[in-house]
């Protein structure tokens, strides 16, 4: 397998995103919505690729303390091949470096894999919100991590990260 590169998501990405995020959730977000995140200094997104072509991203906003995760998508002739944890890691690792705390997420209450590979990295469910997905009539559950500063998450995290197979 390729090797695969985590960077920050920068306008020539834009395109590629919006294409992938329609494959993965359909019309949601266009290329002028992912610009318009990208010039808000509270956004921060990043992505996932190999040479041949982009393979993921994950975006969050940063209020203070506090990190909303907003999407994460995976193309998905790709998925489980560790790419949404290499994401994670790499948010996470940002999160820490700007001071976050505590993170926050939505999923898909019948989204199992994804409630999985959260639940991997210390998500708890929260609560749930009904109907919060209009289109499918589904219900999201919302998750939060405990202070990820702690010196236990971050032992977690290192882990994770360290498990994360090496692919050439």
């Amino acid at each position: 397998m390729a090797s695969f590169l985590v960077e920050p998501m920068n306008p020539e990405h834009i395109t590629r995103v919006a294409e992938l995020e329609k494959i993965c959730f359909g019309n949601q977000w266009t290329p002028t919505h992912f610009g318009r995140e990208l010039e808000n200094p509270r956004c921060h997104y990043f992505v996932i690729q190999n040479k041949e072509k982009l393979l993921g991203y994950i975006g969050y906003w940063q209020i203070l303390e506090e990190a909303h995760i907003t999407s994460v998508a995976i193309q998905p002739e790709h998925r489980k091949h560790y790419l949404a944890q290499r994401l994670l890691c790499r948010m996470l690792e940002d999160c820490l470096e700007k001071g976050v705390q505590w993170i926050t997420l939505e999923v898909k209450a019948t989204n199992f894999p994804a409630q999985k590979l959260y639940e991997k990295f210390g998500f708890t469910v929260k609560g749930r919100r009904k109907n919060y997905y209009q289109a499918e009539k589904q219900d999201a559950l919302i998750m939060w991590t405990e202070n990820i500063g702690d010196e236990n998450y971050r032992a977690l995290l290192h882990k994770l990260k360290a498990e994360i197979p090496v692919l050439h």
